[in-house]
């Protein structure tokens, strides 16, 4: 397929495409900046939309920059290099919002402004490699299974860039598929297959900011003598990042991980800091809750972090339980907004979404939302 065709874009879509329109039918456009006007080969054509990739950039957005690495658009760890930060993070409310509109039906979502990351560059604490045939040491290439080698990825903490060149003079890594870590100034190196691999912050000053948010998301100006008195139950917890936070301000926690490695790595933090008011259990977040509701507890808030795929499983259960508070923390905004449309259906009010930017240069998103419940339900 060789055709050629001058398109404007318009906007991002989630997962990073430029979108923009041919003759009424959506084309979207890799590494596209808003307000290019691009001349672009069509790789896919469809009934409802088209695919393509840029030949020419006729003329480029005021918002399209140089990206700093050399291997940007091959690499499949970045997709806005080449798009400025405040455009990005712009970008990233704006996908928001729509997604929240068109698939959870919300209108006029109460959307808060976007936290910024401190460093868009060089935030990364935890970045996995992968070792090919050939002994190249990289990242994964858009849209394929190739890797890319690089001199210093740019979203990285400078340790981990350092580490990674050295296995070109020290020799290659035991393991095709390994995370280097940044933790405590100590570089830290796991294959990835491991069951004991320790967990690491990806952004560590805006995951200060995720606390600070959830925690405000959580108990809002609610005094400790009030919150004390609270039973609370954490679904999906992982290493207890959001876990001890919380922990300090209730009666009691009930903490659910699926991985035990994970959640053996936030008993022993819970333990070092003198805290004795929380159960943790090993099993599914759907497990988890229901063993609470058979021990006949009132839950007072429920708080989730599920992984991509969201939250579907559990949805049911939680309008049956009815916590005043829900608080869910949320890495894809197609899920969030989808089980956002069920909650909000069964009594409870969104209050507030407020994004986060984790991953700069990345259209990935982070969000926290807020529901409660109705009063008198």
């Amino acid at each position: 397929m060789d055709k050629e065709v001058v398109v404007t874009i318009d906007r991002l879509a989630f997962g990073g495409d430029g979108v923009g329109r041919l003759e009424g039918k959506v084309v979207f456009v890799p590494l596209a900046v808003p307000g290019d006007k691009i001349r672009v080969r069509l790789v896919e054509e469809g009934a409802r939309f088209d695919r393509g990739e840029i030949v020419e950039v006729v003329l480029p957005s005021p918002d399209r920059v140089q990206p700093r690495c050399t291997v940007f658009g091959r690499c499949g760890g970045c997709q806005w290099q080449n798009f400025s930060y405040p455009a990005q993070l712009k970008a990233k409310e704006e996908i928001l919002k729509e997604t929240l509109e068109r698939i959870g039906k919300i209108a006029s979502p109460p959307i808060r402004p976007i936290i910024a990351s401190p460093d868009p560059w060089g935030y990364r604490h935890r970045i996995q490699l992968r070792r090919d045939a050939e002994g190249r040491i990289g990242f994964f290439e858009r849209g394929s299974r190739r890797v890319v080698e690089f001199e210093t990825c740019e979203i990285a903490a400078p340790p981990l860039s350092e580490r990674a060149r050295s296995f070109k003079i020290n020799g290659v890594p035991p393991s095709d598929a390994f995370e280097l870590s940044l933790k405590g100034g100590v570089v830290k190196m796991e294959p990835l297959d491991s069951e004991e691999r320790s967990f690491c912050q990806v952004n560590p000053k805006v995951n200060e900011s995720l606390v600070q948010v959830t925690l405000e998301a959580l108990f809002g100006a609610a005094d400790l003598a009030f919150t004390r008195r609270w039973n609370v139950v954490e679904l999906y917890s992982g290493a207890g990042n959001l876990t001890l936070p919380i922990a300090g301000r209730v009666a009691k926690l009930f903490s659910v991980e699926l991985q035990r490695s994970s959640l053996k790595e936030a008993e022993e933090e819970a333990r070092a800091n003198g805290l004795q008011n929380i159960d943790f259990l090993v099993g599914t977040a759907e497990w988890g809750l229901k063993s609470v509701l058979r021990k006949g507890i009132a839950v007072d808030a429920v708080l989730l972090d599920p992984p991509r795929q969201g939250a579907k499983e559990i949805l049911d259960l939680l309008a049956v339980v009815k916590p005043r508070v829900i608080v869910y923390v949320s890495c894809d905004p197609a899920t969030l907004a989808r089980d956002l449309k069920f909650l909000v259906a069964r009594h409870f009010d969104l209050d507030f979404v407020q994004p986060l930017d984790m991953f700069p240069q990345t259209y990935h998103i982070e969000a926290v939302a807020r529901l409660m419940r109705r009063n008198g339900l």
